[in-house]
């Protein structure tokens, strides 16, 4: 049974198939491609033995197609035509598509993945305007349940409150303990938590509530720290922790773009310490096209943008 019947073959391939067929020989069908020879010669024997197949008669002047050659280069063609067109309709929507994104997202999120993105996004869509907000994750979740924002990025650690607010998971963030180097307590090349017993912790978040998304983790384990310190900014519990004030607590996205040379960031044992991040969409029966556009991209880029240790991809993103 001819290979065809289970996976469709390599469209470099077909183009040069086609191109053979246009131009009549292997060497000007490698010169319109800029390929070489050989390497044209050899695509057309893979798709001839793909379809179980010769397409083409050599040796003379001019090749000529066989029967299965002159069955089967309509359809090549038409793929390879299908395609152009579609890459017509992409270019054609990138340049006209207007519009606003309003994104919302929490510090190492905005830093890491987000702002690259909203270049790349700006590139594909020049006419389509984008506007930010950060915030924390309660703040977030609001702003995108009032339609403040179009969707948000932020940790589902924090309980959800508006449930006809619609999610997708992006990534999970490892929480890391940020020390100073010269107290840095690695056990096997992981942080050991229980040296937080009776301890200053210095978070940052929600100054009302941004303690909550660690206190059930510590709580779980059977560590309760001393004092906990709760700060706007991840710069601000870098600064603290670098003069000796308390062991810092912090998203790892955060860390990756706060961290000083008088700092360590050290990943804390898994699967606890990772929290679930997902992306947050305002409730539509219509989506807009630009915040749809923006959605995909984000879902497509996000494992690339976040790539490293500091995050973890679950198999079935």
């Amino acid at each position: 049974m001819p290979q065809s019947s289970r996976q469709p073959p390599s469209l470099t391939w077909i183009a040069s198939f086609v191109a053979v067929v246009e131009q009549g020989t292997f060497t000007a069908a490698a010169a319109a491609l800029n390929r070489a020879q050989p390497r044209v010669s050899a695509h057309v024997a893979a798709l001839e033995n793909h379809l179980g197949a010769a397409l083409l008669v050599r040796g003379s002047r001019r090749v000529e197609l066989t029967a299965a050659g002159s069955a089967y280069l309509p359809h090549a063609t038409a793929a390879l035509s299908d395609l152009h067109d579609g890459d017509d309709a992409v270019s054609a929507m990138s340049s006209t598509m207007q519009g606003r994104v309003r994104v919302g997202g929490y510090p190492g999120a905005m830093a890491v993945f987000i702002a690259p993105l909203i270049r790349r996004f700006r590139a594909l869509y020049p006419g389509v305007e984008v506007k930010l907000r950060e915030a924390d994750p309660t703040a977030l979740e609001d702003l995108v349940a009032s339609g403040e924002v179009d969707l948000a990025v932020r940790t589902a650690d924090v309980p959800q409150r508006h449930h006809n607010v619609p999610s997708e998971q992006l990534f999970y963030e490892r929480i890391q303990m940020i020390t100073r180097r010269d107290r840095r307590p690695v056990h096997s090349g992981v942080a050991d938590p229980s040296i937080i017993e009776g301890a200053t912790v210095i978070v940052s978040g929600d100054p009302l509530g941004g303690w909550e998304d660690y206190r059930d983790r510590l709580d779980r384990i059977g560590v309760e720290p001393e004092e906990v310190i709760t700060v706007v900014q991840p710069t601000t519990v870098m600064a603290l922790v670098r003069e000796g004030l308390g062991v810092g607590l912090l998203g790892a996205l955060a860390a990756r773009v706060t961290i000083s040379d008088e700092l360590t960031a050290m990943d804390l044992p898994e699967p606890l310490w990772l929290r679930e991040i997902r992306v947050y969409r305002r409730s539509q029966r219509s989506p807009d096209a630009a915040v749809s556009a923006f959605a995909e991209l984000l879902q497509a880029e996000a494992p690339a943008l976040t790539a490293g240790r500091t995050v973890w991809h679950p198999r079935s993103t």
